[in-house]
């Protein structure tokens, strides 16, 4: 409760002395002072009135509390009326206490007869040195202490006043020694804990800043192999067949190379603001048309997901001085995030216009209706290495570097401006950036205009939409492959390498790829972990602890190649693991293998008397699935007409979905291997049983004994009346 209410006053007192812009730490340090001084008067009030009660003939020292009250007034007040750039105002108040003392120390006859006066010096000095402005504090030292020294020069020469008793002058001066010593003591523990509070605070953000660049350089890897896996497959089947890839292939290479490229740049920009060496070079020109020209660009990006992108400007034309580079850069990290982080059929409105607010000012807005940014993320989102994880899974393509808003409040710094954003969650988000107007710079002609949009047209990557990939229907035999991959480029080049040997399906994220591989049941899945929708690690989870997917093989294949990711995709069941950019053959090795383990699979569950018992880690599920339907079959068996929809609803499957993972499970039909299970059972019934053909026949579901007769010695070698004559048979 005392530490709450205590925290309550502190910041009644920081909403009081604080502004905008203003560092905790010097908040904390005008938090300080100003309650230290509110603290101070209300001591020297009561004192002054507990003087003029009991001891009026000390008039020296009641003029001194009332002057001393009334330089804590004025500190007090200014303090809080003129909060900003008050330094010299704090300054000369604490200068006129000094000398103020100084004055009533002579007036009462020097040092020795002043009660403890010249202790109170002492006492603003020393609360100066917890002011940020060291200065101040050696001017104040400086004039403390020519004010002791010019006391001892003058001491000679004064009168003693006789209106302070020798007792309670002895009194007082101890009084004040106490007080000036607690007050040392309280300053230099209140130093030792704020330094102690600021190494822990300079420990923890320094382990944070570690922790960004960390995750940066996860994040930043995980950009680069992308590409480079697009690039170096692409490389290769041109290498193989250039009649068939040549043009797609470097088409392919090409976007890939410029993302690459972007990465690149955005590093080096950062690097340049930071070394201070990058130049703002501007240009004046009609900032609309070159904002529309930027616009056009994204167009296809946008048309990609449907959505609708919009540039409203204010007016039609506006000449200033811009730096076509850097605005490009803002625009295409604005734009490009309002498009990525938006819903599929969804707008993005870009709009521009004046504002005269401390000079006239060119305002471009960039909005989007997409999932929004929580307001606990909005005060880091222009940090360096920072990317919000995102509870809203739907939007696609949403990983990034945390460079993009990082890079775009430096760019706008450079130009003098400055950008905020707005953001509602489930609503959408607003970037603000505001440009101080200007006509200084060279004017460019339209010509130049169109010069520097050839340059911009081969730096912005390609965004042209790609046709949906059509889906083969290859031959029957072939395994169905369902890849799950949120790249087109490398699901275009797995299909590829791929396409030869394997029924292929594409998911475009891991949620599409959940839905698909439970409907479709495929024999393999190929799956990338960064996704929108439901990332990588989370499918995984789900296909195999499901009984409809748990038997398929799953090989990740994805960017992040460190320990810690290949750890946590094995442990959840991945079949393997394999890291971008990648060697299709190893690829191609590995899901033969995986293939030939299903085989082997497809014998252990084929064979009706090998029931399994369940506790096996590796097919705990499949085990379990298995053992259920022996079990529904064995119950049922005496029904010739077997109820498969029963079993669908104990299983809680589809009848596609059943058939499809007992097909790969056992490679037989359910019909087939109950037929096989009835002709084990009655061979069983035979070996255990006195039971006579036509007994063992009905109990088994057959109805016609020639026909059983005919099964059972095609299916053992041997007539059922003639069994226990060669119960040898297995």
């Amino acid at each position: 409760m005392k530490w709450t209410y205590i925290n309550k006053i502190h910041k009644w007192a920081e909403n009081l002395v604080g502004f905008p812009g203003l560092s905790n730490d010097t908040l904390v340090m005008r938090r300080n002072y100003w309650l230290a001084s509110v603290v101070s008067a209300i001591v020297m009030t009561c004192l002054t009135i507990t003087f003029w009660i009991f001891f009026p003939e000390l008039k020296t020292l009641l003029y001194y509390g009332i002057f001393i009250n009334v330089l804590f007034l004025l500190y007090i007040i200014a303090d809080v009326i003129v909060p900003r750039n008050n330094h010299w105002l704090l300054l000369a108040n604490q200068i006129v206490m000094i000398v103020g003392t100084f004055f009533w120390i002579l007036k009462l006859g020097g040092i020795p007869y002043s009660g403890g006066l010249i202790f109170v010096g002492f006492f603003v000095v020393l609360f100066s040195l917890d002011s940020q402005k060291r200065s101040h504090s050696v001017w104040l030292i400086v004039i403390y202490v020519s004010t002791i020294i010019l006391a001892g020069v003058l001491h000679p020469f004064l009168n003693i006043s006789n209106e302070i008793p020798p007792s309670l002058n002895v009194f007082l001066f101890v009084v004040n020694l106490v007080l000036i010593s607690v007050f040392s003591f309280l300053f230099v523990l209140n130093f030792i804990s704020q330094r102690i509070r600021i190494e822990k605070r300079e420990a923890l953000r320094l382990k944070e800043w570690d922790d960004a660049k960390t995750e940066f350089y996860t994040n930043i890897t995980h950009e680069f192999r992308t590409p480079l896996t697009v690039i170096l497959g692409m490389a290769d089947l041109i290498r193989h067949e250039p009649k068939r890839w040549l043009q797609k292939g470097t088409a392919n290479i090409e976007n890939s190379g410029k993302i690459l490229l972007g990465l690149v740049n955005k590093m080096l920009e950062l690097s340049k603001i930071e070394s201070g060496t990058i130049q703002i070079k501007k240009i004046q020109g009609d900032i609309v048309l070159y904002i529309r020209y930027l616009i056009d660009f994204f167009q296809s990006l946008a048309d990609r997901k449907n959505i609708k992108l919009n540039y409203f400007p204010e007016q039609d034309h506006f000449m200033m001085d811009y730096d076509p580079d850097k605005l490009l850069q803002i625009i295409s990290n604005l734009v490009s995030n309002a498009i990525k982080y938006n819903l599929r059929g969804g707008k993005v409105e870009v709009t521009s216009f004046l504002k005269n607010d401390r000079g006239q000012r060119f305002i471009i807005s960039v909005k989007d209706y997409g999932i929004g940014i929580d307001k606990k993320y909005l005060p880091h989102i222009f940090d360096r290495f920072y990317r919000i994880e995102s509870d809203n899974n739907h939007t696609e393509g949403t990983s990034g570097t945390g460079l993009g808003l990082a890079l775009t409040l430096e760019l706008v710094k450079l130009m003098k401006g400055t950008i905020k954003v707005e953001s509602t969650p489930g609503k959408g988000t607003e970037f603000e950036v505001s440009l101080p107007v200007t006509n200084r710079a060279p004017i460019m002609s339209y010509e130049d205009i169109s010069e520097i949009t050839k340059s911009i047209s081969s730096s912005i990557p390609i965004c042209d939409e790609k046709a949906p990939l059509p889906n083969e229907i290859p031959a029957k035999d072939k395994p169905h492959l369902l890849i799950v991959e949120d790249s087109e480029d490398v699901a275009e080049y797995l299909r590829a390498i791929l396409n030869s040997g394997y029924r292929i399906q594409l998911a475009r994220n891991g949620k599409d790829g959940w839905e698909k591989a439970r409907s479709l049941v495929p024999d393999i899945i190929i799956s990338d972990i960064i996704m929108p929708e439901m990332d990588g690690i989370e499918l995984l989870d789900k296909l195999k602890n499901d009984i409809c997917t748990s038997h398929i093989p799953v090989i990740i294949l994805t960017a992040k190649a460190d320990v810690e990711s290949r750890l946590a995709g094995l442990e959840r069941g991945a079949d393997a693991y394999i890291a971008k950019p990648f060697n299709k053959d190893e690829l191609v090795i590995q899901m033969s293998r995986l293939i030939k383990q299903r085989k082997i699979l497809q014998e252990r569950y084929s064979d009706p008397d090998s029931v399994t018992d369940g506790k096996s880690i590796n097919f705990k599920i499949d085990d379990s699935f298995m053992n259920k339907i022996h079990d529904f079959m064995l119950d049922n068996l005496y029904d010739e007409k077997f109820n498969l929809k029963g079993l669908c609803a104990v299983m809680g499957m589809s009848r596609t979905q059943l058939y499809r993972k007992f097909k790969t499970l056992t490679n037989k039909t359910i019909f087939e291997y109950l037929f096989s299970l009835r002709l084990h059972k009655a061979k069983d019934l035979f070996l255990t049983t006195n039971s006579n053909v036509s007994e063992v026949a009905y109990l088994t579901g057959f109805k016609n004994l020639s026909h059983f007769s005919r099964v059972f010695t095609e299916e053992f070698g041997v007539n059922p009346s003639k069994i226990r004559e060669h119960s040898h048979i297995s």
